[in-house]
């Protein structure tokens, strides 16, 4: 018997490869519980949007403590990084299923200002992946008049609201205090300031960049 081979319409096919992106994300998202002062992570771009491709890779918002950005950005490309689940240049479409780690904030930096209408439409489309609950509630009250509900947010089923496990809180007790705020401003921040300082003057354009102890965030014209 001869078999029929069958290609499913565009719309049937897009949702199966978000299912897939989206069972891969969660998997990999329990990890975050490794890195200390992470105090939640939401889905942005196209896995929020569900606009994803083959080639999509993971665009999240990390919001960290205030104080400790640099060091928690540090934990957190490293553990990704030997997971294989950093995204490591820009070229689109080169990192399928990777995380793209270009937007960290603290609780000062959540209100976001400025945006445009697709920048706003992003943000009404954020979805919660773990972390604590009552910041990301805070998180999206101080961005209500895009017309986000948060108790809406934190009854998806695909957040957990989980904080750090023992070796993250392991690490929270050992740089929390004055060891930390030393690694803090004399080591983290000083070199990461140097080297995202060489990558910025790299681009030939780029949309909106902040490099600093409130928010880090990078979001370039992709070639």
């Amino acid at each position: 018997m001869k078999e029929v081979s069958y290609n499913p319409p565009d719309a049937l096919r897009q949702k199966l490869i978000l299912d897939v992106k989206w069972r891969k994300l969660l998997k990999l998202a329990k990890w975050f519980r490794f890195a200390p002062f992470v105090q939640f992570v939401l889905a942005s771009d196209s896995m929020a949007l569900g606009t994803v491709n083959e080639d999509s890779d993971f665009d999240v918002i990390v919001s960290v403590r205030e104080g400790r950005i640099f060091t928690a950005r540090y934990f957190i490309n490293f553990i990704f990084s030997v997971l294989r689940a950093r995204r490591l240049n820009d070229v689109k479409g080169s990192s399928p299923d990777k995380f793209c780690f270009s937007h960290f904030i603290t609780p000062v930096s959540f209100k976001k200002s400025g945006l445009d209408e697709y920048g706003r439409e992003i943000y009404r489309h954020l979805v919660p992946i773990c972390g604590d609950g009552k910041s990301i509630g805070d998180f999206f009250e101080a961005n209500k008049e895009l017309g986000i509900k948060s108790e809406t947010k934190l009854q998806d089923l695909r957040f957990s609201d989980s904080g750090p496990n023992l070796i993250g809180k392991m690490f929270e007790f050992l740089l929390g205090g004055w060891l930390g705020d030393i690694i803090e401003k004399n080591i983290a921040e000083p070199v990461a300031r140097r080297r995202l300082a060489r990558y910025v003057e790299k681009k030939p354009k780029w949309d909106r960049v902040i490099i600093s102890d409130k928010e880090l965030e990078f979001h370039f014209d992709l070639k």
